[in-house]
């Protein structure tokens, strides 16, 4: 935004600059506005409320095991929310699933804020719908069926009822034409499409893929074609097309990189008609991005419109005529938004961007189409399709993705002001070095910071707490946190990432890691271990170390076997092994076990000075053991054993170690009541103060230089 302002105040075009003023205080007014009442709908204490009437448009809705989520418009209170529903039985899950045609709900339930995410670069699904307008979410408990009233949402639910109709249809198609139909024609991603938009999100090709300029531009080029058949006047024609073209945002999803691509489209082809009037696409460009600003002022919440309107306006303002160059700077500007949102850039995106928009025009969206809508050419089509999609999947395993990890906000826009100034500076050559040295110096302190840090992940129900030595010497994981599965009918099951994926990952990755040196698995239970296999997909580990016995367990070598840890990488130990790794100590188990609570590892660790224990699901008597071999042991932060349980936090082992502060990991609203009351008592008693991961989110502990700090999410 600087870079832009200095642009315009090197115009010295008072006129301009005026009406740009007045502009920026009219819209810092709108969001000022929108932000005031977004807090106070946002702060809303949860309530249940009754008799409320929910607008759910047939196509809006998704049913994945027994979980029923959508978008509605809540009738009473004029705004749309993010809905959900428990379905109760399998006759009531098919009967949804058939459920084709727009209604209004009358339901009873609860209404609650949208939650922000509890650990840092974990995805924010409260900052997505913020840019789509939506701040509640309302949990349905029962419901009843109306039909919606004849108006302007009755006409709006016969287009939405057309778009399922076609859902269900392309779904009939061959694999993979089916869900090829269903993403490039009406924006709608099946769970047959994960594996390979999994290919294209690691190649950097996920904009192809999302209903933007090019598809609206493939559209419009058809219907020109079927339209010049008729031999309609010009004008004619133009007018049909600006008529299919608002029917088209509903029909693709309504995506904003849609709806910018129509509206400009729309914009450019109705001036058109005015004698006299030429715009810029720049100039529509502009009218369009301020319009939907207004209309969604969080709008640049989502990295699709930020990447949409940008690349956007670097295409209409690009005045070279090398595809080369041209490609190297869409990728320039595109590399700090896919850097911050998704850590890792793929050499190869350079390199097939320009192929991959000829295959996607020439053969991806016609095969594409002609498939959905020629019966017997369906299977010539999804072999071809099929043959692109094995193709990706080849590139994507080749071993050119890096990981830079998340650079801060500030960079991201430095490195934006630098590529726009770019644009019309004469001094390329010092810019470019400047932007090539500030990402290299980016790079070195994300992989090798100079800090050292204990992070004790917010995981839910469970335990995973990360130790990280300065320059990235060390990199140690305690647990990965899981989830307990309990029986329940396969109708039921939900295909879920895990929050080793979502949480854990997620935030390695953001600080540049790749590999994990040392795994700690402190015992068997599933909320310490069962997030390892999926976790070491994403990230390397090196050595996993485990309480002596457990390594032979069935269910043990099982998760092993899902993994991609070697059966050689695993040791199992006692106290009698005396670790690599100089400043942590093994205290526990004495003895070779079966991996049970009490047989838990417990590791003491010399954090530059102080002192730190994890007692994973340690009972009390083996904390009363632990104290009598070890008598002068000592801790100032302490990690309570078994997530606060009563059964762990002896109160003479808590007067021994005499902690200053606790960390207790459990779930919010967990069916166990941890921490327990008992638990919190004798650490009040003991004047030890402590935080539950449930209320306040991921913990850090971080020392830089000798001096110490202590964060957690809440308060940040």
């Amino acid at each position: 935004m600087l870079v832009l302002f200095l642009r315009l105040l090197a115009t010295k075009n008072i006129q301009m600059i005026s009406s740009v003023l007045v502009v920026c205080v009219f819209f810092s007014i709108r969001f000022y506005t929108w932000q005031q009442n977004t807090r106070q709908v946002m702060q809303v204490t949860p309530y249940v409320t009754q008799k409320q009437h929910l607008l759910i448009y047939s196509d809006e809705t998704k049913i994945s095991g027994d979980l029923l989520t959508f978008k509605a418009w809540w009738w009473e209170k004029r705004q749309w929310v993010n809905g959900y529903y428990r379905i109760k039985t399998l006759a009531e899950k098919k009967t949804l699933l058939q459920m084709d045609k727009t209604k209004i709900w009358d339901v009873a339930g609860k209404v609650l804020p949208l939650q922000a995410p509890t650990n840092e670069a974990q995805f924010d699904w409260r900052r997505f719908y913020q840019g789509k307008n939506i701040f509640l979410a309302f949990a349905v408990k029962h419901y009843t069926l109306q039909k919606v009233p004849p108006g302007q949402m009755a006409w709006r639910g016969r287009l939405h009822d057309l778009r399922q109709v076609l859902r269900v249809t392309l779904k009939k198609l061959p694999q993979p034409l089916d869900w090829y139909s269903a993403t490039l024609l009406l924006g709608i991603k099946l769970a047959d499409a994960d594996k390979t938009l999994a290919d294209v999100t690691r190649l950097g090709l996920l904009y192809l893929f999302s209903l933007s300029g090019l598809h609206v531009f493939y559209v419009v080029k058809t219907l020109r074609h079927l339209l010049k058949l008729l031999r309609l006047p010009r004008w004619l024609e133009i007018l049909v097309i600006l008529g299919v073209l608002p029917v088209y945002v509903i029909l693709g999803g309504a995506s904003a990189s849609l709806v910018r691509a129509v509206w400009m489209c729309w914009l450019k082809l109705a001036t058109s008609l005015i004698k006299g009037v030429h715009l810029k696409l720049a100039t529509i460009w502009a009218v369009v991005l301020l319009l939907e600003l207004w209309r969604y002022p969080a709008l640049f919440y989502q990295l699709g419109a930020q990447l949409s309107y940008l690349l956007t306006l670097v295409i209409i303002t690009s005045k070279t005529s090398s595809n080369w160059l041209f490609n190297l700077k869409l990728n320039a500007f595109s590399a700090p938004l896919v850097l911050y949102y998704t850590y890792q850039w793929n050499f190869l995106t350079f390199l097939i961007t320009g192929w991959m928009n000829l295959i996607f025009e020439y053969i991806i969206l016609p095969v594409t189409f002609i498939g959905a809508v020629i019966p017997f050419l369906q299977n010539l089509a999804a072999q071809i399709l099929q043959l692109i999609s094995t193709g990706l999947t080849l590139l994507a395993r080749a071993p050119s993705n890096f990981v830079f990890g998340r650079p801060p906000l500030i960079m991201v826009l430095l490195w934006v002001g630098i590529l726009l100034w770019l644009q019309g500076s004469s001094k390329k050559l010092r810019w470019s070095a400047l932007l090539g040295i500030s990402y290299f110096l980016t790079f070195l302190l994300l992989r090798y910071p100079l800090s050292s840090e204990i992070v004790y992940f917010d995981i839910g129900q469970g335990d995973c707490t990360l130790i990280r030595e300065r320059f990235s010497r060390r990199v140690i994981l305690i647990d990965t946190g899981g989830k307990v599965h309990f029986a329940m009918p396969n109708w039921k099951k939900r295909p879920t990432k895990t929050s080793g994926e979502t949480i854990v990952a997620n935030y390695l990755l953001s600080k540049g890691i790749t590999q994990i040196d040392q795994l700690y698995l402190t015992h068997q239970d599933a909320d310490h271990v069962g997030n390892f296999p999926s976790l070491s997909r994403s990230i390397k580990i090196n050595q996993m170390t485990v309480p002596a016995g457990m390594e032979d367990l069935p269910s043990f070598k099982r998760r092993l076997a899902k993994s991609t840890v070697a059966p050689k990488a695993v040791k199992g130990v006692t106290d009698k092994v005396s670790l690599s790794d100089p400043h942590l100590k093994l205290l526990h188990p004495f003895t070779r076990g079966q991996g049970t609570n009490a047989d838990s590892l417990v590791l003491w660790l010399d954090f530059y000075g102080l002192k730190c224990i994890f007692t994973g699901d340690l009972d009390r008597k083996g904390e009363l053991a632990i104290i009598k071999k070890y008598p002068d042991l000592t801790a100032t932060v302490l990690k309570t054993g078994h997530h606060g349980s009563k059964t762990a936090t002896d109160p003479k082992f808590v007067r021994q170690l005499a902690p200053k502060v606790a960390i207790i990991s459990a779930g919010r609203h967990n069916r166990y009541g941890h921490p327990n009351k008992e638990t919190l008592v004798t650490l009040q008693n003991a004047k030890v103060s402590y935080y539950v991961t449930a209320k306040v989110g991921m913990i850090k502990l971080t020392e830089m230089l000798g001096h110490f700090s202590f964060w957690d999410l809440k308060d940040n």
